[in-house]
């Protein structure tokens, strides 16, 4: 082994361990905290709307050649965008936040109301037969319900099991 070649291989084991710790510096400390993008999307419209957790905004693509951001929606106080749910038949995209549920029109992307649900943090939102809003907790019982027609936050009195 000459000194040129010698020097080579200290030089790529020493990126390499410089790499590796770059790499493990820029994870997050715990894996808990990396979180899956909250997306709802209208194919026959061809639009896609994304939550974003940095400033509690949803924004609106086109999807028809390559995604192009046509607008976003936003609401005063809203921190956090933790679920989505997009009912089609009425024009309206729900948003789960931080304590609420906001409703927007889905194609002026106006906010319609803002309904208090405390206590949602770990519930996500189902659309059922009747054009309802659910929450429904991560273990599958529903903790609320948000009548379509006075839109209004309802507790059950006793938590059914969601399929």
């Amino acid at each position: 082994m000459t000194a040129a070649s010698g020097s080579t291989l200290v030089q790529s084991a020493l990126f390499g361990a410089v790499l590796t710790f770059a790499l493990v510096a820029c994870q997050p400390a715990e894996r808990a905290a990396v979180e899956k993008r909250v997306e709802a999307k209208w194919v026959d419209r061809q639009m896609l709307f994304v939550g974003d957790n940095l400033v509690g905004g949803v924004r609106v693509f086109h999807l028809r050649a390559a995604p192009q951001l046509i607008g976003e929606l936003r609401a005063p106080g809203r921190g956090e965008v933790r679920d989505l749910l997009l009912d089609p038949a009425a024009n309206r995209i729900w948003v789960l936040g931080d304590g609420a549920v906001w409703l927007h029109d889905a194609r002026r992307f106006s906010l319609v109301r803002r309904i208090p649900a405390p206590g949602s943090g770990r519930d996500r939102l189902v659309l059922d037969a009747a054009g309802g809003v659910l929450l429904v907790a991560a273990d599958g019982t529903q903790t609320g319900s948000i009548d379509p027609l006075t839109l209004s936050l309802q507790r059950p009195r006793l938590a059914k099991q969601m399929p």
